[in-house]
């Protein structure tokens, strides 16, 4: 059955995010009785509306690019220029294990992730926000791309930029490391997220830090 618009003004939504200023509304809907997600600018304002197809067809490209890979959910298909729809992940986010040592493996497996989007010259960038990383029967999975970049293969930006959007994704893996299990943090990742706080300073597209660890002050690492 394809989701239409008709279908989603009829149906009960469970959401999970009501979208301020320039975001979409997420929300879940049941579809042939199984959940499913739908990210949607249609009811914001008419200058939102608009910004909003555009970046979700962007994201949309993204997510199809990546659907060759089993750590990104289904794409389900465009509804219409103001909405899509995609599997819904059924566990938790990486934000909900704080200090858990049974999830110690994940940051070497997200580290895993990373590296394969990397080597597709596929840039993530918004890793530390805290819903963006999931984990799923043990694996991990990624969500949310709006605000990914990828780079054709000759493209000479992809050189240019290559430094820096990689250190924007290691250090996010460094840092949900840190959270989750911070006694496994090396010196040398300690040095690195020292490093890193330096250059996000200037990072034009800086977003949320991680949510801090009890007694931890607001501008420690």
């Amino acid at each position: 059955m394809k989701i239409t618009r008709n279908f989603l003004d009829g149906a009960k939504k469970r959401f999970l995010l009501h979208g301020k200023k320039r975001q979409a509304d997420v929300y879940v809907v049941n579809l042939e009785a199984r959940p499913v997600v739908v990210k949607d600018y249609s009811k914001k304002g008419t200058l939102t509306r608009w910004y909003g197809a555009y970046t979700l067809w962007r994201e949309r490209r993204n997510y199809e690019f990546l659907q060759q890979f089993d750590f990104v959910p289904r794409l389900l298909g465009r509804i219409d220029r103001f909405a899509f729809a995609m599997e819904y992940v059924d566990g938790p986010t990486v934000a909900e294990l704080e200090c858990q040592p049974e999830f110690c493996f994940l940051p070497g497996k997200l580290e895993n992730v990373v590296q394969e989007l990397h080597r597709k010259r596929f840039f993530h960038l918004d890793l530390r926000k805290r819903g963006n990383v999931m984990s799923r029967d043990g694996q991990v999975i990624l969500i949310d791309f709006a605000s990914s970049v990828r780079f054709s293969k000759w493209n000479p930006l992809y050189w240019l930029m290559r430094p820096l959007f990689r250190y924007v994704d290691v250090s996010a893996v460094i840092k949900w490391r840190s959270f989750i299990c911070p006694d496994s943090l090396s010196e040398k990742d300690r040095k690195f997220l020292r490093r890193f706080e330096w250059i996000r300073m200037l990072w034009f597209f800086n977003k949320p830090r991680l949510p801090k660890r009890s007694g931890e002050k607001e501008n420690g690492n």
